[in-house]
């Protein structure tokens, strides 16, 4: 079936507020990830399997907005989130690589 497609005004057509939801939920999540305290953890409820992908992938964009590295994982349809460790570095010399 081809596509049918037509040229319509702005003000005949609905307003775009698709992503209006999205952008609350990251703005709220990320005002939580602020102010988390030392040794918490978040707990994001959610409505079903689908929603626990959305609110995984919330909290990753959120990090990756607030410069940091968090860990999530779910445990059902809840999410945990919290900031991650250090990443630590093994101390010493570099590796040699061998060239033939």
């Amino acid at each position: 079936m081809p596509l049918k497609i037509t040229h319509r005004n702005e003000d005949e057509v609905p307003a775009f507020v698709g992503c209006r939801r999205v952008q609350e939920d990251l703005e709220a999540l990320k005002s939580e990830m602020r102010r988390l305290a030392p040794g918490m953890v978040l707990q994001i409820e959610t409505d079903g399997p689908k929603a626990v992908r959305s609110a995984k992938m919330l909290v990753s964009r959120a990090a990756k907005q607030l410069d940091g590295r968090w860990q999530h994982w779910n445990v059902g349809t809840t999410v945990f989130a919290k900031p991650a460790e250090a990443v630590r570095r093994r101390a010493g010399r570099p590796r040699k690589t061998t060239t033939a």
